[in-house]
This record gives structure tokens, sequence and C-alpha cells, in this order.
């Protein structure tokens, strides 16, 4: 006999047996004890989680002769008929294969005769999201007003290409993804039934990297058993997924934790040099940083980590901070998206772990928020420790002015009450011309600042030190002498601009220019 592999030979035959759809298969045998079929209905959801195998169990329990509670017996004629495929009542379409209009026109003659010997009359189009307009078209006036005892049952993993018409003429499910523990379980029924030993720890990266799909997960056990003599093991596993050892992963994470780029490079170089892809290795780091993040909200036994890995995961979250983290995440998560399409994947995740490392090399709202993140950190110690700086630049050329600039005008040191009262309208007219000259930095600044005097000149005020240091990052010298012209130009006043804190102790002023170096190394 040949051999079956064994998501067909472990195909539900029953709703009972469906896997992680419990709510849709206690629907649907209450709709046939009660005789309340449908004559349309829509399976929708990923790959793999029951939707062709559901269609299949309906279609012989309304023409079974001795239904269970809603259940086909799979015994009586009309079920082992069904079946072995010798009655020709319950027909198949391959919508991805057969999506033209002739296709369809061909199915809505059939539909007129009765069928040849069931009561009922199914069809089960798959993939349903493929046909094509004028097929719809076709099929709608059909699906809307079918011959008594025809049913239909459409199939698809993208609803949302269905049209409104057709979606409004059905019973709509929607299949969701398996959990782990189901897929766990039901695995561990076949490798019972099967006589195979795996471990179950084993049984946990099949279930993990079956994604929600029982299918999925069917195959990857098929092709693992057939590299062991009846038993598998965690390490065999591993080793034929080509899934990374964890102990790079908690070295590489160490590494990019302590900014040590030397170390984070030797851990990758060794890693490629055992002959795994990057793209695994990318996998598993996004995961252990991600349990890490989640171990600041939730407890442990909230979350789905493997004991040798729990003690890793609490480390990391107590020595990074939270806006580091969600940092690493986005830029691990982006370099996945990258890694598809590019040529070079061991250059391109080593760029990525630089970024994740030296912040001040990542010049987005993200990287100026994890220098941020790390320069309130050490506000909070009570220190303020400069962070790793980049690679010094090459030396600038510096042409020598002949004659000296002319100097500045000279600006008002002491501004009255009425001034300052002048300048707060203007200041909501240039935010209005900042945003309208798409500058949207310097246009933030202002507009998280609140306008006062202090010590005699216009100040913006922020809220704390952190707040301060982040938007001087975006208000230079240049972007200052331009907002001070736009003042005069709404006001006639020519007044001199600063920026404090709204706090009564103000930081000393070297350790303002260390927070500031540190959101702003190049400025």
């Amino acid at each position: 006999m040949a051999y079956q592999a064994l998501y067909r030979k472990w195909r539900p035959l029953d709703f009972d047996d469906l896997v992680g759809q419990k709510s849709i298969s206690n629907t649907l045998k209450n709709e046939i004890k009660l005789g309340r079929i449908g004559h349309a209905y829509l399976f929708c959801g990923p790959r793999g989680t029951g939707k062709t195998s559901t269609a299949r169990i309906l279609s012989r329990s309304v023409n079974c002769l001795n239904p269970n509670e809603g259940n086909p017996c799979n015994i009586c004629q009309n079920c082992k008929g069904i079946l072995d495929g010798s009655i020709l009542d319950i027909t198949e379409i391959d919508a991805a294969s057969n999506n033209g209009v002739e296709n369809i026109r061909d199915l809505r003659d059939g539909v007129r005769f009765s069928g040849s010997a069931l009561e009922r009359k199914v069809y089960i189009i798959d993939e349903v999201h493929m046909l094509s307009n004028s097929a719809f078209n076709a099929l709608l006036k059909t699906l809307e007003e079918p011959p008594p005892n025809v049913h239909f049952i459409l199939a698809t993993t993208e609803a949302h290409k269905v049209p409104q018409t057709i979606l409004s003429r059905c019973q709509r499910f929607d299949f969701r993804r398996i959990n782990v523990s189901d897929i766990e379980g039901q695995i561990k029924k076949i490798i019972a039934a099967d006589g195979v030993s795996v471990e179950d720890r084993a049984i946990r990266i099949i279930a993990e990297k079956a994604d929600g799909s029982m299918r999925d997960a069917l195959s990857i056990l098929d092709q693992c058993m057939a590299v062991g003599d009846g038993s598998l093991s965690y390490e065999d596993i591993r080793y034929f997924l080509g899934i990374c050892d964890f102990e790079y992963i908690r070295d590489l994470a160490d590494a990019v934790a302590k900014r040590d780029a030397a170390a984070a490079f030797g851990v990758i170089g060794e890693y490629v040099s055992s002959g795994k892809g990057i793209s695994a290795m990318l996998d598993e780091f996004i995961r252990f940083m991600r349990n890490a993040l989640m171990l600041k909200y939730l407890a442990e036994n909230q979350l789905d980590i493997p004991e040798d890995e729990i003690e890793d995961a609490k480390e990391m979250s107590s020595a990074v901070s939270e806006e580091r983290l969600v940092y690493i995440i986005k830029i691990a998560c982006e370099t996945a998206a990258a890694l598809r399409t590019g040529l070079t994947p061991r250059i391109i995740f080593e760029t990525a772990v630089v970024r994740m490392i030296h912040p001040s090399y990542d010049n987005s709202s993200d990287g100026i928020a994890a220098r941020l993140g790390a320069v309130e950190e050490a506000l909070a110690a009570g220190t303020v420790v400069k962070s790793s700086p980049p690679a010094e630049k090459t030396e600038k050329k510096v042409q020598k002015q002949e004659t000296p600039p002319p100097p500045p005008p000279k600006k008002i040191s002491n501004v009255s009450d009425e001034v300052v009262k002048a300048v707060i309208p203007a200041i909501g007219k240039i935010k209005k011309e900042l945003y309208d000259a798409n500058n949207l930095q310097t246009a933030m600044a202002l507009e998280c600042a609140t306008v006062s005097e202090k010590d005699g000149k216009v100040c913006l005020l922020y809220k704390n030190v952190g707040e301060c240091a982040a938007y001087r990052a975006f208000l230079d010298e240049e972007n200052i002498e331009s907002i001070t012209k736009s003042i005069k130009k709404h006001t006639g006043h020519d007044v001199m601009l600063t920026i404090g804190i709204e706090e009564e102790k103000l930081p000393k002023q070297d350790n303002l220019d260390v927070l500031y170096k540190q959101i702003n190394p190049d400025g």
C-alpha cells in the first residue's frame, strides 16, 4: 500500500475531530440537528486550519443516513460513497485553476439537475477569491436562489477579495489560527498511534514552527519522522529545522545590551561559520527580545517561554529599558523584511546590529527616543554617562574668511510682559508656517513648549530635563535665529530667545551640554 502523508491520513472525519475550531463545530452540528441548513457558507481563515476538511464533513453530514448528534456516521452507504469518491453529487472545484466564467457557467448548468445518488447536492469551491469578476457575476444569481437541496460551500484564505455581493449571501465562519497547545495535543495523539517517540520539547518546537496551521505541523512532523528511526530528540528537531541554538541568541543579546559591537560580530561570525542561515538567527533573536519586553508587563507564568530561557529573558528585561527593547525589536523586524529581498543577508544583519548598539547612527524619531531613554536612565541613577560615540568623521576643510562676518543685530536682553504677550500669538503663526514648509521637527519643538519670560529673555520652557534635551536637538542655532527673525517680522520686537525647563532647580549647564551631546552627537 502506498504511503499516505500524515495530514491526509489524519484528516478529520467528523466535527469532533476538528482541532481548535470548537465554536464552528458546535454551530454547524446544531444547524444540522435542527434542520436549519444554509444554502451557502463561506469558510475563511489562514491555511491549514480546517476549512476544506469542515466542508467535506458538512457535505457528508447533510446526506448521512444515520447522523450522530450532527456528525456523519461515516459507515452508511452515502458516507462511504462520498469518502471513496464513487458518488459524484459532491463536487469540489479548485478556483485557482478553474476561475473563468465558462467554468461557473458549467456549474450553473449542472445545478439545475437533481442528484444521482444523494438527496442534497453540495458544491465546494476552494480558494474562491481567485475567481474572476465575470465568474463571480455568473455565480451570483445561482448563489442567491439555488434550486432546492443544493448547497454551496466557499473556502478562502483572503475573504477581503470576495465581493460584498457574494459575502452578503453566505453564512460566514472565520477559522482562527490553532494555538500551540492544541497542536501539541494532536501531535502527541498521532505519535502515540504510530508508535514514535518524540521529546516534549521537540513537539513544542514543531507546534511553534507551524504558526497556527495543523497541516504545516503534520508536514513538519512527517519530514522529521523520516530522519529518526522511531525516536526524535530535541536536538534532532532543531538541527533538521535549522533553528539557531539558544547559546548564540543569548550571547548576541548580551552583546547588544552591553553595546559591545566586537562581541556581537564575533557571535554572528561563529554562527555563520556553522553553516546556518541568518534568517533563522534573526527570528529567534526577535522572539527572545519580545519575551524580555513582555516580562516588563506580565508574569512569567502568563507567557509561553521555554524553561531554559526564562532566567536569561528576565535578566535581559531588567537590564534594558522598555524604550530600547522596543527600538531593538523594531529594527530587527525591519531587518527581517529586508532579508527577503537582500542579496547580502549577513551585511544587512550586521548593519542592523550596529544601529541597535549605537542609536546615534539613527536620526529617525525612534533613534532619538532610544538615545533619550538611555539619558533618562543615567539621570535617574544620578549620573550622566557619555554613550559610546560614533567613529570620528573625516576632517572637514575649513575655508578661512578674509573678512569677519558682520556682527548680529543687538537683541533685547530685558523684555516686558507686553512683549511676551505679543510673542505668544506670533509663535502660533510661526508654527503654522513651519508645518506648511514641512519642517515638522521644529514645529513640534515649538508645539510642546510654553512661552514665558525668564531672566529678561523670551524663553521656550519644557516640562523636564529629558524633554528639554530632546527638543534642543531640533532647535539648533540656525533654527533659533530663524525663529527670532520670524518673531520680529510678526511683532516688530527683536528679542533674545532661549530654551529652559519649568522646574525651579535646573541642572548645571555642563550636564545639559552632555545631555544634548548624547541626543545629537553630531550637533
